[in-house]
């Protein structure tokens, strides 16, 4: 299995949770394909809303950046997870831009799916999505009623074939595994 995990911890600030996620890589890739992307270290711009994805450059970004790296890794994945802890109440900026920025995996026209309107894929591959959200003991319900529903909307729209989130700290990071294996 190909899996897709963007990084959206934002700095140093969690450490534990950066070394506990590449543990949990690490033990990933004893069976499957793993694209890891720390998008604090990478070069990505905001999405402006164009639609040149979908009409000047069907499935490609105006912008030349780092996303490209994702969206080819998105356009083979079984699997994409979302890590992120919540910040003013949602996920990072840098997790938000990233999802906003897969919109080159849809294509423009809107289809009935489940009696709801989607956007169809553009690639065959039938993925999961995962969201995992770092438990740093700010805990509140709101924010993680309200993260979990987008990310399983966002589920929805990507014609997702599981959903799943979690919210650990560091030294559970790894039991994440059998959640993923059995989404």
């Amino acid at each position: 299995m190909n899996i897709t995990i963007i990084n959206g911890i934002p700095d140093e600030e969690y450490s534990e949770y950066q070394a506990a996620l590449d543990k949990l890589k690490t033990s990933l890739e004893k069976a499957h394909t793993v694209d890891l992307f720390n998008v604090r270290n990478m070069k990505i711009s905001y999405c402006c809303g164009c639609f040149g994805c979908w009409i000047k450059t069907p499935g490609l970004c105006i912008y030349k950046d780092d996303m490209s790296i994702i969206l080819k890794s998105m356009a083979k994945t079984d699997y994409t997870i979302y890590v992120s802890p919540l910040k003013a109440g949602f996920i990072t900026s840098q997790t938000k831009k990233v999802m906003d920025r897969f919109i080159p995996t849809a294509l423009p026209y809107v289809k009935i799916f489940d009696g709801e309107c989607h956007h169809p894929m553009r690639y065959d591959n039938k993925q999961k999505l995962g969201l995992i959200i770092l438990n740093d003991d700010n805990f509140n319900r709101e924010a993680y009623d309200l993260t979990v529903n987008v990310f399983d909307r966002l589920s929805l729209n990507m014609h997702a074939t599981g959903f799943f989130s979690s919210y650990v700290r560091a030294d559970e990071m790894e039991g994440i595994i059998n959640e993923i294996n059995n989404c």
